[in-house]
């Protein structure tokens, strides 16, 4: 038996390690995971699902294709009134001088409901009394000199007749001096003669001077008469103006009373201390049993309104509330405002509610939703599932197998849903854009 050793090592040394035998085992185990991790990166990375399907998936809207009812209303707005109202307005006086100071003494409280005949209103009295006052003692002075002149002219023709009286006794004297001539002298009978023609001449000229006196009095009497009779007429205008200082309601209903502008902008409800000028109105009594809505459409859309079309009243004030109501008329003539652009032009449409209540008073804005169109038992799918491309409309239906895009004929709409004529069944569901 030989022993084959290795000529360069000696018996004392030890055996030389493997090359890896160094590297900790740690560093092998973190190695490893490492190795894992990085294998099941690009596995998820290999199988993940595309970003876009995700993004897609995640905003698909649907909606159902259903049943029902679409109408096509407009909103109009405007205020409140009523259909049936009385304007109550400064009193027009028959008084020359009248309506010149007419201040407000008493005024009814607005809302407050009235009975026909029921004081509403009373302008103060007191200025057109002192008036009146003056005007009967002008009266009285046109009488005195009515009854002045008469009794001067009689004194007048009194004293005439009196002078006539002597002239026809003078005249007769002449005569019954002439009748005896023959008895006298060439000289004296000439003398006479005279006598008898100046007597004459003198009676005939007072005689026609009564005459002219007479109508000259009745002339100036007639003016005198004149002027105490307009005196008169004037005392019994202002009489009459007085009774209209005291407004009766001419109706049934409540008070409404009307606005003012005060200096320095301020506009505020008319009040007693407030001055009136006659025909200005400052009040109204209106019949709240028949409310109806003062509204504008713009006329571009009046030609869609017709009488008699239904429609929903709504309330700022009350905005819960809803109130039926139909179109009562439509204006012919289109107009603007100052603050507005010459080519807007509206219309007005008054809207009568066929149902109200105490809630509803004058001045009130208001809104009414007139229905223009309607369309029932149809099939409806939101608006914004339908798309159009080259005049033809088209909504995505979902299918087992995804979306699928098909042409469909569309009836109306009411801005939020549209109805379907063609092209869909009740239950399908399609896809909002």
């Amino acid at each position: 038996m030989s022993v084959t050793s290795n000529p360069t090592s000696n018996p004392g040394d030890k055996p030389a390690p493997p090359e890896n035998a160094g590297r900790p085992v740690w560093l092998k185990l973190v190695f490893f995971l490492s190795l894992i991790a990085f294998g099941a990166a690009i596995l998820y990375y290999l199988n993940r699902p595309a970003p876009v399907q995700q993004a897609a998936l995640a905003t698909v809207r649907l909606a159902p294709v259903e049943r029902g009812d679409i109408e096509f209303r407009l909103r109009i707005v405007g205020s409140t009134t009523a259909k049936r109202y009385a304007a109550i307005s400064g009193p027009r006086l028959d008084g020359p001088d009248g309506g010149t100071n007419m201040v407000l003494l008493r005024l009814a409280d607005s809302g407050k409901f009235v009975k026909q005949g029921d004081v509403i209103a009373e302008i103060d009295p007191q200025s057109a009394q002192d008036h009146i006052d003056d005007t009967i003692a002008g009266l009285r002075d046109r009488e005195n000199d009515v009854k002045k002149k008469q009794i001067q002219q009689e004194l007048d023709t009194e004293n005439l007749r009196q002078s006539l009286r002597v002239a026809k006794a003078t005249l007769d004297k002449a005569k019954l001096d002439f009748s005896a001539v023959e008895v006298r002298t060439v000289v004296d009978q000439e003398l006479l003669k005279l006598a008898v023609d100046e007597a004459e001449a003198s009676y005939k000229q007072i005689s026609s001077e009564v005459a002219l006196r007479e109508a000259s009095q009745k002339a100036d009497m007639r003016i005198a008469s004149i002027a105490r009779d307009l005196e008169i007429a004037h005392v019994q205008r202002h009489e009459r103006d007085i009774v209209k200082y005291v407004i009766r309601a001419p109706m049934d209903g409540m008070i409404v009373v009307e606005t003012m502008n005060r200096p320095g902008g301020d506009r505020v409800q008319m009040a007693p201390g407030d001055r009136v000028h006659p025909g200005q109105p400052f009040m109204r009594i209106v019949d709240t049993r028949q409310m109806l809505v003062d509204a504008t459409v713009n006329q571009a859309e009046s030609n869609l309104f017709r009488l008699g079309q239904n429609a929903t009243v709504n309330l700022d004030a009350f905005p819960e509330a809803r109130f039926t109501g139909k179109v009562d008329s439509i204006g012919a003539l289109a107009t603007g405002g100052r603050s507005q652009n010459f080519y807007i032009r509206t219309l007005p449409v008054r809207v009568v509610m066929t149902s109200s209540d105490s809630r509803v008073i004058p001045d009130l804005s208001a809104s009414a939703d007139v229905l223009l169109n309607q369309a029932k038992d149809v099939l409806t799918v939101p608006l914004t599932a339908v798309s159009a491309e080259k005049d033809q409309q088209f909504v995505e239906v979902k299918t087992a197998k995804g979306f699928e895009k098909r042409a469909i004929k569309t009836g109306l709409s009411d801005g939020v849903k549209v109805a379907v004529l063609d092209g869909l069944k009740q239950g399908e569901q399609v896809r909002l854009n």
